[in-house]
């Protein structure tokens, strides 16, 4: 007998205190009830937990991320994605865009960036070595080494960083500020976008952005909002995850598994399985959900029937906890293999990014444990930022 809206549990989860248990309710649920019903902004959506489920649901196109913007669908907080942007498309819409950015993204291309984010970590720790410690290692470090690479990538200004990491920051907030905050960080990203389309318009560049220009002006592959949105899509992935991504994996490494830590420092070789299974063991989005999708016909999921037009939510974060599919899935086993992890999703929306973000992960933390094999937090309570989609650190203090 399916349960009343009054008596089905609130999403977000909280316990009687406020405080969240996101990830152990999230984990529970994963092994009893994989697929249940949740208020989500007040109303009824089909919270999906179990590997296999959640796999599902992003490998079949007829659960919309676009349907997911309509007015109406329920939400996480107040982030809202606007219609041309890429994550809230679906086929045919989603296939031209991603063809537009995809060959830069390949493998191949990607592996050919590996020298150079490693000379932008060499500099970056050259620079840090020479500070009086302690420092903040999110400042000198792992937020630089993204949004250099990005900023190149794109021909953004590296020197405007300060200004879109605070409109990202604001674009990327589920509850920490009003709406009108967070749609007015989009409009300066949207509008430093904008003017950065039209002085490359005026000296094009070799760059993705004015590869993506010449697709709007030469072949009218793109709208220019599209153009503009997908511009700082890219700028926003491009570093904002992988920046929480290094320095979260640090704290953890050094506050919860410095064993863990020292075996990285002593075996090198074991850096690349361990970033996979960083990416498997730490949860990145504060909610631990991927975007909210719609179903678009019924759909029979893990003996479910899911309606069309019902709200559906997947956890990666618990799915890459699923003792079916992971040995010992509560440890953190830096030589786990194989490691078929959904922290990157899934299907036609996996995230473009993800070979860019495991080089500079593995360059990054390998070089940090390689000079700084003494690294330890000057404080071991650490100062989560809360309303973002994101997990992160406000500070990552430490000495050497």
């Amino acid at each position: 007998m399916r349960a009343t809206e009054s008596e089905l549990p609130v999403f977000p989860f909280t316990t009687a205190d406020g405080s969240s248990d996101h990830h152990e309710r999230l984990v529970r649920l994963s092994d009893e009830q994989p697929i249940t019903r949740v208020l989500l902004s007040g109303r009824p959506v089909w919270l999906v937990t179990r590997y296999a489920e959640v796999n599902a649901v992003l490998l079949d196109t007829r659960f919309s991320l676009a349907r997911a913007i309509d007015p109406g669908i329920p939400r996480v907080g107040n982030f809202e994605l606007p219609p041309e942007q890429i994550l809230a498309t679906d086929p045919p819409e989603h296939t031209r865009l991603r063809k537009l950015v995809a060959k830069v993204f390949t493998s191949r291309q990607i592996e050919q960036l590996r020298p150079r984010v490693q000379e932008v970590t060499d500099r970056l720790l050259d620079r840090l070595a020479e500070l009086t410690p302690p420092v903040d290692l999110i400042e000198h470090f792992t937020a630089s080494l993204p949004i250099e690479i990005i900023c190149e990538m794109l021909g953004v200004p590296h020197q405007d960083r300060d200004d879109f990491q605070d409109w990202t920051e604001r674009i990327l907030t589920v509850t920490g500020l009003p709406p009108e905050e967070v749609q007015a960080g989009y409009a300066r990203m949207g509008g430093y976008i904008a003017g950065l389309v039209a002085d490359k318009r005026r000296t094009p560049t070799d760059d993705l952005l004015s590869l993506l220009i010449a697709a709007r002006d030469e072949d009218d592959r793109l709208t220019e909002d599209e153009l503009v949105t997908l511009g700082f899509t890219l700028l926003i992935g491009g570093h904002e995850t992988t920046k929480n991504q290094l320095a979260n994996s640090v704290a953890m490494l050094l506050t919860d598994h410095p064993d863990q830590w020292r075996r990285l420092i002593e075996h090198p070789e074991l850096m690349g399985p361990a970033v996979d299974e960083l990416l498997r063991y730490l949860p990145l989005f504060s909610y631990e959900v991927a975007f909210p999708r719609v179903a678009t016909a019924t759909v029979e999921l893990g003996g479910v029937t899911i309606a069309e037009g019902d709200t559906v939510l997947v956890s990666l974060s618990s799915a890459n906890r699923d003792a079916a599919v992971f040995d010992t899935p509560d440890d953190f086993d830096p030589a786990r293999l194989p490691n078929r992890h959904l922290a990157f999703g899934n299907g036609i929306h996996r995230c473009l990014g993800a070979q860019m973000a495991r080089i500079e992960l593995e360059i990054g933390l390998g070089e940090l444990a390689r000079r700084f094999p003494q690294l330890r937090l000057t404080d071991a309570e650490l100062s989560w930022k809360t309303g973002g989609l994101v997990r992160g650190l406000h500070q990552l203090r430490v000495e050497w």
